[in-house]
C-alpha cells in the first residue's frame, strides 16, 4: 500500500473522541488505567518497557514525558 502525505489532512483526528472537553475526560480514564498497570509492572518486577517518541520539532513529546 503506497500512502501519499500530500491525501493526508495533518489536522484530521479520526480517533479522537471528541471535542476538547471530551478528549479531556477520556484522557482522564485512561490515565488512571495507566497509572494502574504502570504499578502492576512495577510490583511484578519482572519486565520493563521501552517507550518512544517520535515527532517533528514543536510535537508535544516533552509535554507528554512530563505527564
Amino acid at each position: 500500500m503506497t500512502i501519499k502525505l500530500s491525501d493526508v489532512d495533518p489536522d484530521d483526528t479520526p480517533d479522537a473522541p471528541g471535542d476538547k472537553e471530551a478528549t479531556n475526560a477520556a484522557s482522564a480514564a485512561l490515565n488512571e488505567k495507566l497509572a494502574e498497570l504502570q504499578e502492576r509492572l512495577y510490583a511484578e518486577a519482572k519486565q520493563s518497557l521501552l517507550v518512544v517518541f517520535q515527532a517533528m520539532d514543536t510535537g508535544g513529546k516533552d509535554g507528554a514525558i512530563k505527564h
